[in-house]
């Protein structure tokens, strides 16, 4: 017997999963929560599990549910890329993004050298900026889609599409020892990777002080090679650095949190342009096993 999943199903699925409950796909999705609560069923009953487990403040993934949400996301995307293409194949515009620097400059290009190949009639302008920044001018429509780090100062959130594992980084490990004031090299407020220094190392009592402070990941790179200070930096990244190196737990630095990165789209205002790149950066999130799994 041939069985089949209407993408619709699991379309109400990713959107609970991504809104945090029933009521409030309901409300993006423009459907009753009872509508959406049947869809649920009917998936279950053709899979032959539960794929949330539910309480009464929130649900959440089963085991069966997380190995589909990375098939859900796909089947989805291929649906959508598919009637996309054949009943728009011309579509245009120009779609302005916004991105903190370090996640564009070491995953969009492949991202967005992909979009550019499947779209050519679409113009990207990319903005890099600190992600307090770019909330800004989402919410005063300079910005079309942004890609943001989550913080406890986050006044918008979107789709959590990507984890950041952070690790400290220097000219060695013999920089500084344990007991001396530690040396940072910084960005300027309001930035994610600031807060994140100095939150924790204030938390666990040591002492710090600001050495070098630039909004440019290229200057605070070369400052910390220089052996000017310490930084923080994408684990990803620090692979591709000559002369920068992690700073392990035998350096008496406390380990680092991992940085949530949120994808904002206004979905009511967004152009079909803009709809399709964040389908596509979503996508190529979760199929490149490189992106979204260092923690």
């Amino acid at each position: 017997m041939i069985r089949n999943i209407d993408v619709d199903l699991l379309r109400a699925f990713l959107t609970i999963y991504e809104a945090g409950s029933f009521s409030h796909a309901a409300e993006r999705l423009g459907r009753t929560q009872s509508t959406i609560s049947q869809q649920i069923k009917k998936l279950e009953d053709i899979l032959g599990r539960e794929v949330f487990l539910r309480n009464n403040r929130s649900v959440s993934l089963t085991t069966e549910g997380e190995v589909l949400l990375s098939y859900a996301r796909r089947m989805i995307a291929l649906n959508d890329e598919v009637f996309g293409r054949i009943s728009k194949p011309d579509i245009s515009g120009t779609v302005r993004l916004g991105a903190p620097e370090a996640f564009a400059a070491h995953h969009l290009p492949d991202i967005l050298v992909q979009f550019a190949k499947s779209h050519p009639n679409v113009g990207l302008e990319v903005h890099c900026d600190l992600s307090h920044h770019l909330a800004d001018d989402f919410e005063r429509g300079e910005l079309d889609l942004i890609l943001i780090k989550r913080d406890n100062k986050t006044k918008i959130y979107g789709n959590k599409v990507w984890r950041e594992g952070l690790v400290w980084a220097g000219q060695g490990k013999e920089q500084f020892k344990m007991g001396d004031t530690v040396p940072l090299v910084l960005s300027p407020n309001p930035c994610v990777y600031r807060s994140k220094m100095i939150d924790i190392l204030d938390k666990k009592k040591i002492k710090w002080k600001a050495v070098f402070t630039s909004s440019s990941m290229t200057s605070r790179i070369a400052a910390a090679k220089a052996g000017l200070g310490i930084t923080i930096i994408p684990k990803e990244m620090l692979a591709g650095i000559h002369g920068l190196f992690s700073l392990g737990e035998n350096s008496g630095l406390p380990a680092l949190p991992a940085v949530e990165i949120d994808l904002i789209v206004n979905e009511e205002k967004a152009s079909d342009a803009t709809a399709r790149l964040a389908e596509h950066i979503i996508f190529a999130l979760e199929n490149n096993p490189s992106i979204g799994q260092a923690a």
